[in-house]
């Protein structure tokens, strides 16, 4: 007799959900049933040492990455980003044949051929960071214009006796590095100045929104009055936009002569400080950069002397914490406290 109805039934339920005899299941998975009625994918082992397929075809496309061609400039040390990108637009740069002008331009660095000024990129660029203090009378810039007036003469001359007597007899096959200037100092000003290879350092140091600041010290004609120190704190518009300074001080080291000034800034539009001075009725005799970041100019480096920075130092400069804390770097300015004080401390 055949098996009650009972009996069949649950053993239909049975082999439906997988529980039945073995033949059963695999029918129902052959079948495409739900997820959980299919058989489990085999699974593929991959020999140590080697790499599966996706991780080959990652790998592959890691290595094939794009960039865009300024930001591949600067980290090859042609110039800071910002310079970069005016090179890219006057039509110096060459990618595998063709005159680039977009500074956003997708390239691949290891495959494509980037040609600057005609001469091909270099890869694998040793870094180099000097200290410069800027005499008065030059210029920061790769080439002087014809229709400058006062200063025909380049920061980056002063790079001569380096070039010959460091650079050549180590490395007498190879051409200098190309240096530039971070940021700018102008033509009258004296001070702090970095130069150096690497352009992702000098974005850091020029921007914004990383918080480095730089202090000058600035030589009126006259002395200054608490009014006029009070405009200078207030800030003013340069290039069309608001600039106030972080500190505007009278020299302690002279508490009765108004006539020399601290300021510090957070940006640097050109002729910022001057600007400020200006706007309160001063004319500024003499600017000088003291410092920047957490890097102060040198005592024992003389004017027109150029020092190469050692890798303590290139991190002091981004530090924020001895920009700000540290009374050896800024023995001054670390003593005020933050907020209005901080911005102004007159005499009375």
């Amino acid at each position: 007799m055949g098996q009650p109805a009972a009996s069949r039934g649950a053993s239909g339920r049975a082999a439906a959900i997988g529980v039945g005899p073995a033949k059963a299941g695999r029918n129902a998975s052959a079948k495409g049933g739900a997820p959980w009625e299919r058989a489990p994918a085999p699974v593929r082992t991959v020999p140590p040492g080697e790499r599966s397929k996706r991780q080959e075809k990652r790998a592959r496309r890691g290595s094939e990455s794009t960039e865009r061609l300024a930001k591949v400039l600067a980290r090859a040390g042609v110039a800071s980003r910002r310079v970069a990108e005016e090179i890219i637009a006057s039509g110096k740069v060459r990618v595998n044949g063709e005159v680039v002008l977009l500074p956003q331009r997708q390239v691949m660095q290891n495959v494509d051929k980037i040609l600057v000024d005609g001469r091909p990129l270099l890869r694998n660029v040793a870094r180099h960071y000097f200290a410069v203090n800027k005499p008065k009378g030059y210029l920061c810039a790769s080439s002087a214009a014809p229709d400058t007036v006062g200063a025909k003469k380049l920061v980056i001359d002063l790079f001569a006796d380096w070039t010959e007597r460091v650079w050549s007899r180590a490395n007498p096959r190879l051409p200098p590095p190309r240096l530039f200037t971070v940021g700018r100092l102008d033509v009258a000003s004296t001070g702090l100045l970095f130069v150096t290879n690497d352009g992702h350092w000098a974005q850091r140091i020029q921007h914004p929104s990383v918080g480095v600041t730089k202090e000058y010290l600035v030589a009126c004609t006259g002395p200054a009055s608490r009014r006029q120190l009070e405009t200078i704190a207030a800030g003013a518009v340069v290039e069309g936009a608001m600039v106030v300074p972080l500190a505007v001080a009278p020299v302690v080291d002279h508490p009765g002569d108004r006539s020399r000034l601290r300021v510090v800034v957070a940006e640097g539009r050109k002729h910022e400080v001057r600007e400020l001075v200006a706007a309160a009725g001063l004319d500024v005799a003499s600017l000088k950069r003291v410092r920047v970041g957490g890097y102060r100019l040198p005592r024992d480096l003389g004017v027109g002397q150029v020092r190469e920075l050692k890798p303590h130092e290139v991190r002091r400069v981004l530090d924020l914490g001895a920009q700000n804390n540290n009374p050896e770097i800024n023995p001054y300015f670390s003593a005020l406290p933050p907020g209005p004080e901080y911005r102004m401390r007159i005499p009375v």
